[in-house]
């Protein structure tokens, strides 16, 4: 019985530790989790994120060529998502067309909108 306390204890640390991160840094991917928490191996973090995903307490977020990040569900945020093509950085932004009238019989979950940022833009 004290045994299952501690091992609750420890995950419940771990999924606590997860959404902290993600509170202050908005999206992260299973490496930057683990980089980010002392003593955590890489299954823990990634069992950790997997049931958080599965409770809806945050969401994964898929970009260009596969790469996964994580960020906290909240219902009453619904955003997409702008990617610089040149340095990487990832934005939020909000677009008022959610139902994309040329998709008949689709329903669009995400956006992900690519191009040059504020800065990178000013470079060319």
């Amino acid at each position: 019985m004290q045994v299952t306390c501690i091992i609750i204890m420890r995950v419940n640390v771990y999924k606590n530790k997860i959404l902290k991160l993600l509170e202050r840094n908005h999206l992260l991917s299973i490496a930057d989790i683990h980089n980010k928490i002392a003593g955590a191996d890489y299954s823990t973090v990634y069992r950790n994120v997997d049931q958080l995903v599965s409770d809806n307490r945050i969401r994964k977020v898929v970009f260009d060529k596969g790469k996964i990040m994580y960020e906290l569900s909240k219902d009453t945020d619904k955003h997409d998502h702008f990617l610089c093509l040149d340095c990487g950085d990832i934005e939020e932004i909000n677009v008022s067309f959610r139902d994309l009238s040329l998709l008949s019989n689709h329903k669009v979950s995400d956006l992900l909108v690519r191009g040059l940022c504020g800065s990178c833009n000013q470079k060319v």
